[in-house]
Order: C-alpha cells, then structure tokens, then sequence
C-alpha cells in the first residue's frame, strides 16, 4: 500500500531505476522486465485500507560492487535509514521510500 501512487511510481523508476512494468489505473506494478519480483503499488485511499509505514520485509538484491551501488542511489537522492553495514553474517544498507517503508538490500551472491 502507498499513499500516492503517482509519487510512488516516480520514486521507484527515477531514484531506483525500476520500469513500470504494468499500469492498470488502479494500481502499477514496477520491477525490471525480464526478472522476477515485481512491486505492487496500490493506493489504500482508494480501497479503504490504512497504510503500516514501517520495516515491511521488503528486500532488494544489488547487482555489481554493493557500495558503489549504495553511493549511487545515495546521490540520486535515496534516503537511507541505514548506511551500508558490515556485520558477521554479511553486508547490508536500509533505504526508506516515500511513505518512510523500510527497504533492506543485499548484495547479490
């Protein structure tokens, strides 16, 4: 659920990079074409449905050097939550999206 559908899609396809890969008024859903995990962003307002900001299990694998990556979404004006992070069981970042969702990358293995 997003509060603004419109900020939203913007967000994920200018600040993230992703490709709306289905508009059915209603509800966009991005991701990249050609791989798995979509996003499903629909508006609560228009359904009566409450929004839950907060840490919503949402994980997203990076491709190529893991900080360089960070530094790039970081200067395309991402907030991040968390910078990139080294603990024992490996390496991780937290960015927030618009409606302050938590958003965890990984590198991908």
């Amino acid at each position: 659920m997003v509060s603004d559908r419109a900020r939203s899609v913007d967000w994920y396809t200018t600040k993230l990079g992703f490709q709306v890969i289905q508009d059915l008024g209603h509800w966009v859903t991005v991701g990249h074409k050609g791989h798995t995990g979509l996003l499903h962003l629909c508006q609560g307002s228009e359904i009566d449905e409450p929004l839950s900001p907060g840490n919503q299990g949402i994980t997203f694998h990076v491709r190529g050097d893991f900080a360089r990556q960070c530094a790039r979404l970081a200067k395309n004006g991402v907030t991040f939550e968390r910078p990139v992070t080294k603990r024992p069981w490996g390496v991780f970042a937290q960015i927030a999206d618009p409606d302050g969702n938590v958003i965890t990358l990984n590198p991908e293995d």
